[in-house]
C-alpha cells in the first residue's frame, strides 16, 4: 500500500477553522428534528455493519494520510473510526461547482467519542483529536504558512470532541492561521457516546473573519489524529445535516 504525501493531504483538504462564541453551539444526547430547511444530509444510518472504505470511495471521499489505518468501518447504523496506534488520517469530499452548498446556517453533528487519545490537549499545545469535522467555505485560497503559497487553502471551521479543553473555546493551529480556526466541543454529561451539535456557521463566519458574505461550503471532512498521544482513539458519526433559514 502507498500511503499519500502529506504534500497531497494538506493541498486536498487544507486548513481547519475554529471559533466558538457565547450561545452559538447547541448540543444535545439525542437529536430531535432540525429547525429549517435542510438543505443536504450525510447519513451513515442505513449502512450495514462491515467495512466503510469501498463506500467511501464510491461516493466521492479521499481516504488520506493514515485514513486506511483508522479502520473506517459502519456499525449499528454509524461511521467508526479506530486506531490504537499513533496515526493521523482523514476522510473528505468536496462539493464541486453547482453542488457547493449555498445558504447554510447550521450545521447538525451527530458524532461521539468512546476513547480519547492520552495526551490530548490544545490548552498545552498538543493538538489531537479523537475526532475532528472540517466545514469548508468557498474556494478562495489562503496561505497555509508555508513559503511560496505552498498549500495554500480556502477558509474553514474545524469543530472537534473536546475532553480537557474549554467548550467553546476558539483555537488557532500551527498552519492556516488566516483561514482556519478550531472549536472545542464538550461532550454533554448525560450523553453515552452519541450526542448532537448544532453548529451555526453563518454569524459566527462573519465575527471571525470580518467579513459581510459567507461563501457557499464547498467540503466536509472527517478527521482523527493521535500523533504524541498514548493509547489510541474510538469515534463515530452517524449523521451530518446542513441546515438553511
Amino acid at each position: 500500500m502507498i500511503r499519500p504525501r502529506r504534500k497531497t493531504w494538506l493541498s486536498a483538504v487544507v486548513a481547519i477553522m475554529a471559533a466558538v462564541m457565547p450561545g452559538f453551539v447547541l448540543q444535545t444526547a439525542v437529536a430531535s428534528e432540525p429547525e429549517g430547511k435542510v438543505l443536504h444530509t450525510i447519513d451513515f444510518s442505513s449502512q450495514p455493519d462491515g467495512t466503510a472504505i469501498d463506500w467511501l470511495k464510491q461516493n466521492g471521499y479521499i481516504i488520506a494520510l493514515d485514513g486506511v489505518e483508522l479502520n473506517p468501518h459502519f456499525k449499528n447504523g454509524q461511521l467508526v473510526l479506530s486506531t490504537d496506534d499513533s496515526v493521523a488520517g482523514i476522510i473528505g469530499k468536496w462539493f464541486p461547482g453547482s453542488n457547493q452548498l449555498h445558504g447554510v446556517e447550521r450545521v447538525r453533528i451527530e458524532w461521539g467519542v468512546t476513547r480519547f487519545p492520552e495526551g490530548a490537549n490544545w490548552e498545552a499545545d498538543n493538538n489531537r483529536v479523537a475526532l475532528a469535522v472540517m466545514i469548508f467555505f468557498g474556494t478562495e485560497k489562503l496561505s497555509s504558512g508555508l513559503p511560496f503559497g505552498v498549500n495554500a487553502a480556502p477558509y474553514f471551521f474545524s469543530p472537534f470532541v473536546a475532553r480537557v479543553e474549554p467548550e467553546g473555546k476558539m483555537y488557532v493551529g500551527r498552519l492556516y492561521q488566516k483561514g482556519g480556526r478550531y472549536f472545542s466541543i464538550a461532550t454533554p454529561e448525560a450523553s453515552d457516546a452519541l450526542f448532537s451539535t448544532d453548529f451555526e456557521v453563518q454569524e459566527r463566519f462573519k465575527q471571525v473573519f470580518g467579513k459581510s458574505e459567507v461563501p457557499a461550503i464547498s467540503g466536509i471532512a472527517f478527521q482523527m489524529n493521535t500523533k504524541d498521544t498514548k493509547g489510541g482513539a474510538v469515534a463515530v458519526i452517524r449523521r451530518i445535516t446542513f441546515i438553511g433559514p
